[in-house]
């Protein structure tokens, strides 16, 4: 249960994780369902109807459609066909509605044709009223495994009007583990016991609390759930389906006329692979591309336009080839954009050549970073491009044709676009926060085993020494030019590592592809969920024997 999934909905990392876990688990013999509102993408899928359900909303549409082996349920109707996925005006009334048809959809699985749930995994904050909706729903039915999933915890309040739109009265009594113990409490006490808090009460009603990494769970979960409720959590990293060849093969299938026409080289390199994506494929995006699927940001973004982001959000291509810096992610505080766009100048400053390109996705409430990075790429036409919205035509190129990926994050529970980066074969310069702790592995401490450099976060001069030094790196081996790039490194080791092996760079490289490919799949990643589940359903067993 979701309110993003790709290739439907997509607006951050959550949106890779049911799909790919829901076709993991399948393989593994789970019958899984990816549930999501349609957020007016019906008439885009089309998909088979289900019929109508009546919920306390009014009546939702059920559509359901395959894609690539994975099996989703798109529930229409009132808020829940408004496009704006997070968009804080309607986000009460979609959740709510959302809950309704979700504990609907649960209660009349089997007459609709569906697999009856025995465990229902719920994501994040919008996954927290439908769980408690659930939960009501199944009150004397064979009670399925409530799983609650944290991705980021934002500490959304939950007031009572979004409860009470949902169809859960304040006294409704119903049990909940604390402490290993089940007790009696009423919704009011609940919300009480949790301060309102939606991660922590998501914990406190569902039978297991997942989370993406142990350094979140130690450094934020902890804090947030306390000692009574930690001991619900288990860590199920995410992981990514990108694997080198296939993106290799992908992006030369997209692009193989442009390339032998570009440069007649076949197959190209990863060094003409960047002079085609920088000089040609970047301005020459199909029309549609960049897409701002929130109309009125997209007018907002139109408005604010200016060379080299031209007035239909398409981008120049560059006039000159050099080290190429990308950096991907949604458009808000957590992400760094603002740091990155203060350290670029530091960077263009000591070396020239870099060239950066940001791929973003704009969210309302980050409309003053989006004026930051137009301001930017105006003023540095020669080195920074901006792209704003959704760019599937350039997206994996540009990944394989990077040298350098920044992740300059103030916070980051795992952070999926290093995996991404990785897997590509791209290096990171990541902050020291969250799951990037745990899936880059810096150079300084590990040599050829790194795959990235680690930078304190909200340090901009120590992000522009960091992206400098291993974008110098990345260049001199693969340009073969080290007296002309050694004097830009700072970091002693990087320069011995050169020095020992001019070919570092391509080893480095490997290092990341080899890192995914054996600790980030999301076969590992089905494996963990499938345990959690397993010991889940083993103690609700234990809990009702007990009853």
């Amino acid at each position: 249960v979701t309110f993003e999934a790709v290739p439907l909905v997509k607006v951050g990392g959550l949106a890779e994780v049911p799909p790919n876990l829901a076709r993991e688990l399948g393989r593994r013999g789970w019958e899984s369902l990816v549930v999501l509102p349609a957020h007016g993408e019906i008439g885009q899928v089309g998909g088979e109807p289900l019929g109508e359900l009546p919920a306390h909303h009014g009546v939702f549409k059920l559509s359901r459609v395959e894609l690539k082996g994975v099996q989703y349920l798109l529930v229409s109707g009132g808020a829940l066909d408004d496009p704006r996925v997070y968009a804080e005006e309607v986000m009460p009334l979609k959740v709510a509605q959302f809950a309704a048809a979700v504990a609907e959809v649960v209660k009349s699985a089997e007459s609709l044709g569906l697999p009856k749930p025995g465990v229902i995994h719920f994501h994040d904050w919008h996954g927290v009223v439908p769980l408690l909706k659930v939960k009501q729903a199944t009150e004397g039915l064979e009670k399925p495994v409530l799983v609650f999933h944290v991705h980021l915890a934002v500490r959304k309040r939950l007031g009572e009007d979004i409860l009470k739109a949902a169809g859960l009265p304040l006294d409704w009594e119903h049990d909940v583990v604390v402490g290993g113990f089940k007790q009696r409490v009423s919704l009011a006490k609940a919300l009480r016991l949790s301060s309102g808090i939606a991660e922590r009460l998501g914990a406190l009603e569902a039978d297991r609390v997942v989370t993406v990494s142990r350094s979140y769970m130690e450094d934020e979960l902890l804090d947030l759930l306390g000692s009574e409720l930690i001991g619900k959590v288990r860590v199920v990293y995410n992981g990514t389906d990108w694997r080198y060849t296939e993106l290799i093969n992908e992006v030369l299938a997209q692009h193989g006329d442009g390339i032998k026409a570009f440069a007649g080289e076949w197959p190209p390199s990863r060094r003409t692979l960047r002079r085609y994506f920088l000089l040609c494929a970047l301005g020459n995006m199909p029309r549609g591309e960049p897409r701002v699927p929130d109309e009125r940001l997209r007018e907002k973004l139109r408005e604010l336009a200016a060379p080299p982001v031209m007035e239909d959000l398409r981008v120049e291509s560059f006039e000159r080839d050099g080290p190429l810096v990308i950096a991907t992610g949604r458009l808000a505080r957590q992400k760094g954009f603002d740091v990155l766009a203060e350290a670029i100048p530091y960077v263009v400053k000591e070396l020239g050549a870099a060239r950066f390109v940001l791929l973003v996705l704009p969210v309302w409430g980050g409309e003053d970073y989006a004026y930051q990075l137009m301001e930017l790429a105006r003023e540095y036409p020669g080195n920074v491009r901006v792209v704003f919205g959704k760019a599937p035509s350039i997206y994996k190129l540009a990944h394989i044709s990077a040298d350098v990926f920044a992740a300059p994050s103030r916070w980051e529970p795992f952070g999926i676009m290093a995996l991404e980066a990785m897997a590509a074969g791209v290096p990171i310069v990541a902050s020291r926060v969250g799951g990037l702790t745990e899936t880059v592995v810096d150079i300084r401490e590990r040599g050829y085993e790194g795959t990235g450099l680690f930078v304190e976060p909200g340090n901009p001069y120590e992000l522009a020494d960091a992206i400098r030094d291993l974008a110098a790196f990345m260049e001199a081996s693969s340009s073969g030019e080290l007296e002309r790039y050694l004097g830009k490194i700072s970091d002693e080791q990087l320069k011995r590592m050169l020095e020992e092996l001019p070919d570092s760079g391509e080893v480095i490289r490997k290092s990341c592809i080899e890192r995914v490919e054996r600790k980030f799949t999301w076969e590992r990643s089905a494996e963990l969920a499938e345990a959690v589940y397993l010991e889940a359903l083993r103690e609700l067993e234990r809990l009702q024997q007990g009853a």
